[in-house]
């Protein structure tokens, strides 16, 4: 039985053929980007230049020099917390929010004094509260806004533009994690006035591991310190490090087989659209999510139809521990999956999940077909008969 894989909101799988092409092709290459002046250095500039340009166009982001690459979303979102917020600072995350997010905001809170107030969402709609954002917003300065624009545990895609208003309304910056989402929906990054935008190059977006960006609104990059200081491969005469974008933020050597693995997976997700490749997806977590429901002894706590999916479906077995339970569906149904909390504990308090180790997630991509999505609910309804 060939396996099949149901962790694309980890790490998607199987990446499209020009992806992995161009992972060995880069791979064996030896020029870095901005480190000389001969033909190889200049076609690693003119790859890198690409690559910016087409997360911009994926993004909705005006600046393609506004696009800083990283090593995927947890340094991009390290890279905005810890190099804007200063001693007394205010943010405002939320229950949904990932460790990358929450580990970073304890660490100021501990080193800084920033303090983290944190919006609530509703476990039946997986929908964050906008009045309460109105609220918290009111009863004090807030510098700092985290939207998590698609849950990776239950699935759930946020009201982006409606949040990022209200939010900008009262003065915030925000900052968007849109790890489960870009190149699942449409963005946009400079319509609607959003300050920073972290993205996984390896999620959503097709694309190798140890990739990703960080979108950041012309002039914010003057708020920002940055994480690494050193080489840029420009003005290296200055002991100071570049305060333009994106040199400011890109000390040392770029992934360069990385980033051509990214541009050929941004440029995938740009011939078939974000739209098209998220109704896959939206259809194919309906389909599991509906299908696990009719199931008893299953309990599903991604919300019910008429939410907007971004891919994870989330579920308990009443017979069986999550953990058990991802480990029988692995060695005897080929079902590749996640147990767990999904580094997103708040998320687990939420759903009542925690005490129980948190729960099942599977996680389709745009390469399944829903005869897949058959063969998951069936195999999670023989396990259940197999232990009951």
């Amino acid at each position: 039985m060939h396996p099949l894989y149901l962790d694309n909101a980890a790490t998607s799988f199987p990446r499209p053929a020009e992806v992995v092409e161009v992972l060995s092709e880069w791979g064996g290459r030896g020029s870095a980007a901005g480190r000389g002046s001969h033909a190889e250095t200049a076609a690693t500039d003119d790859l890198v230049l690409a690559c910016r340009t087409a997360i911009a166009e994926l993004t909705g982001t005006d600046s393609a020099r506004h696009v800083v690459l990283t090593s995927g979303c947890t340094e991009s979102l390290n890279t905005v917390l810890l190099g804007l917020l200063r001693d007394g600072d205010s943010v405002i995350a939320s229950r949904l929010d990932h460790n990358s997010v929450l580990r970073p905001l304890h660490h100021l809170q501990q080193t800084r004094g920033v303090s983290t107030r944190l919006l609530d969402f509703d476990p039946e709609s997986g929908i964050l509260n906008p009045d309460q954002l109105k609220q918290l917003l009111a009863d004090s300065p807030v510098r700092l806004v985290i939207l998590n624009h698609g849950s990776n545990v239950i699935g759930t895609i946020q009201p982006l533009e409606q949040l990022v208003a209200i939010a900008k309304a009262a003065g915030a910056l925000v900052l968007v994690d849109a790890a489960q989402t870009a190149g699942h929906e449409t963005l946009s990054f400079t319509d609607w006035q959003i300050d920073f935008l972290s993205l996984a190059g390896h999620k959503g977006i097709p694309g190798p591991l140890g990739t990703g960006a960080l979108c950041i609104k012309p002039g914010r990059e003057d708020l920002l310190q940055p994480l690494m200081f050193g080489g840029t491969g420009t003005q290296s005469e200055s002991a100071l490090q570049p305060s333009q974008c994106p040199e400011k933020f890109e000390s040392g050597n770029r992934n360069t087989p990385g980033i051509a693995g990214l541009l050929a997976a941004a440029n995938w997700i740009r011939s078939q659209t974000p739209e098209a490749v998220g109704e896959q997806v939206q259809t194919l977590s309906q389909q599991l999510r509906d299908g696990l429901a009719k199931i008893a002894g299953v309990r599903v706590f991604t919300p019910d139809s008429g939410a907007r999916l971004c891919g994870p479906v989330a579920f308990q077995l009443d017979a069986l521990s999550c953990h058990d339970a991802a480990v029988i569906l692995d060695e005897e149904f080929g079902i590749q999956c996640r147990a767990g909390l999904h580094c997103a504990p708040l998320v687990h308090d939420t759903l009542g999940t925690s005490e129980q180790g948190g729960c099942l997630r599977f996680s389709p991509g745009p390469f399944l077909t829903e005869a897949d999505i058959r063969r998951a609910i069936s195999a999670v309804a023989e396990l259940i008969g197999e232990v009951v």
